[in-house]
């Protein structure tokens, strides 16, 4: 009888522990990762089984496009440069480098930057353009330019890979800072 009632016990408790949430979100000075991950451990029922909860995923799009107007958007943001070319904006010839998100495998466990996927349009003055390099690793310094758009924001949900693309926006490089690489 003692062993029945120690095996419901521990069945209990096993079952306890498996709806709560597999990771606490990692402490982190990256603005973009520290904001996901409260989202994601506020809503977890966000992607449970199957189904993507759209109503949670609307308020994920708005809250991404309020967190891009914040000054620290960018902070401490690691991103790959994938391309530079010349462009005009507003009548004015200059360089437009293309920032991403990029997987990284020396971060550390928790961390959900390799599943951000954020796309930034830099504009940069010609001496820096010269400076950087393509596949190069930096964080910026930036002014917002031009906001991306809400629908662009959304869950990426293949398989049993869950992702999520906080969308494409325009920002004004003051300066690119190489990242160190291991």
């Amino acid at each position: 009888m003692k062993r029945i009632l120690l095996f419901f016990v521990a069945a209990a408790a096993i079952s306890c522990t498996s709806n709560q949430t597999k990771e606490a979100p990692v402490a982190s000075s990256i603005f973009i990762e520290q904001k996901v991950s409260e989202f994601v451990a506020q809503h977890p029922e966000w992607t449970s089984g199957e189904n993507t909860n759209e109503e949670i995923t609307d308020k994920f799009q708005h809250e991404v496009k309020r967190w891009s107007n914040e000054q620290n958007f960018l902070k401490d943001m690691p991103l790959q440069l994938k391309s530079v070319r010349d462009t005009t904006i507003s009548g004015q010839d200059v360089k437009l480098g293309t920032f991403a998100g990029y997987n990284d495998n020396t971060r550390p466990s928790g961390s959900i930057l390799n599943y951000i996927q954020v796309n930034i349009d830099g504009i940069m003055p010609a001496d820096m353009a010269q400076q950087v390099k393509i596949g190069g690793k930096y964080t910026l310094e930036a002014m917002m330019y031009r906001q991306g758009s809400r629908k662009d924001v959304k869950l990426i949900h293949v398989a049993d890979f869950k992702g999520y693309d906080l969308g494409k926006y325009v920002f004004s490089v003051v300066k690119a800072n190489p990242i160190a690489t291991k």
